[in-house]
């Protein structure tokens, strides 16, 4: 398989050095490692010239000049790959994802025998080994793109999914010809999403389930999954416009409103909120206002 990298970073340079390193040393190592560094402010570029990585022939390093968020950077990386021609299939990752090493070869191994297939994901792991399994996900209904997790009882074997998140995808070059660019302007959140929609159109994505990448992030906490924070506004926002670019249910809209309108009765009466309503009320008014109103970017008022 001859393929390049892209990685985009923010301020996780220890992670970064790792998930660099994994890169390099695949089975099947790509010819390149496009580092979008989303203005990093904890001595990351530092890093890399202590390291030597800075100067390695494989690595492109291109710091932004403010931070774009990660559906930014991945834009970003994308556009810079594709001024190259010498490559088949791009890769996207974020710092803190480490790629097993044999995770390319076996990629690789299947696209030979498919070559059909132009789009691939692996298995999404914590740490401990579990599986994260939000990166892998099937659409249930095409009207507002429910959707739901695959279970880890399904990783025994290869898959197909719907859509995928941005941690260890595998994109042919025809694929991303095709489809453009991701959206620039959702800041975080949902890019991945709506990418995943624009591929399905060209080909099957299949999970190489033996593929391993370690995502080295926190257990998701059910006792804190009703926190709110900045990301909650990105999260309805983005929601809707994803929604609302790829469905044709004419009756989208007033289903935008029933839903927000529940969501408003649940977290007025609901205990999970209690403290945080006056919060969590402001910050997905603004997310369903600025949807209605077709507003992408980031939004000053919702940052990190």
């Amino acid at each position: 398989m001859n393929y390049q990298s892209v990685i985009v970073t923010y301020n996780r340079k220890d992670k970064l050095i790792e998930a660099l390193n994994s890169l390099l040393n695949q089975k099947v190592p790509p010819i390149r490692i496009i580092l979008i560094d989303n203005h990093s402010t904890d001595g990351t570029e530092k890093k890399l010239k202590e390291t030597g990585l800075l100067k390695h022939p494989k690595i492109v390093y291109i710091q932004m000049p403010q931070n774009y968020g990660g559906s930014g950077g991945f834009y970003h990386g994308i556009e810079e790959a594709m001024k190259y021609t010498d490559f088949d299939f791009l890769s996207l990752s974020d710092d803190d994802a480490i790629y097993k090493s044999n995770f390319f070869k076996l990629i690789s191994d299947y696209q030979k025998t498919h070559p059909e297939i132009k789009a691939f994901c692996g298995t999404v792991e914590y740490e401990d080994g579990t599986i994260q399994i939000d990166h892998r996900r099937r659409v249930l209904e095409s009207r507002w793109y429910r959707q739901e997790d695959i279970p880890a009882s399904e990783y025994n074997q290869n898959f197909e999914v719907d859509l995928l998140s941005f941690v260890g995808c595998v994109i042919s070059r025809d694929i991303l010809e095709k489809i453009g660019l991701p959206e620039k302007d959702y800041f975080i959140y949902y890019d991945d999403t709506e990418y995943s929609l624009r591929i399905r159109k060209y080909s099957k994505i299949i999970n190489v389930s033996d593929a391993i990448i370690v995502h080295k992030t926190p257990k998701k906490d059910p006792a804190k999954q009703n926190i709110i924070n900045w990301k909650n506004y990105y999260e309805m926002r983005n929601s809707m416009l994803m929604k609302e670019k790829h469905s044709d249910w004419k009756w989208l809209k007033l289903y935008f409103y029933q839903y927000y309108l529940k969501l408003c009765i649940r977290i007025l009466f609901n205990n999970v909120y209690k403290g945080q309503r006056k919060q969590a009320l402001y910050t997905y008014y603004h997310g369903f206002k600025d949807a209605l109103r077709n507003k992408k970017g980031k939004n000053d008022l919702f940052t990190p």
